[in-house]
């Protein structure tokens, strides 16, 4: 399959659900609200996963997915912050013993 075509039926195929979505909430069965809680966290997140897998996992893009899911996370009401300094020290050991 040609990658213009494939591009062009994923979009197709985001806009109906989007759309579809948009029809539901109009009618009020189901509510559906792209401005959630923690909306400006995909400005973090969707550059970070693309830059993934365009260029591999590498440090800054793993740091923005990081960063983004953790305010995320934040936002939706998870109190992570008591987890942070015990999950750094463990991944800076975990980097410390496998770095070449």
């Amino acid at each position: 399959m040609n990658n213009t075509i494939g591009s062009r039926r994923f979009l197709g195929i985001a806009l109906i659900i989007l759309g579809t979505l948009f029809v539901l909430n109009r009618v009020g069965i189901w509510t559906f609200d792209i401005f959630f809680a923690g909306w400006w966290t995909l400005f973090l997140i969707i550059p970070g996963i693309y830059y993934m897998t365009k260029q591999g996992i590498q440090v800054g893009n793993t740091i923005l997915v990081g960063l983004g899911v953790f305010f995320l996370l934040d936002a939706q009401g998870w109190d992570l912050t008591r987890y942070v300094m015990p999950a750094a020290l463990v991944l800076l050991g975990v980097v410390l013993i496998f770095k070449k």
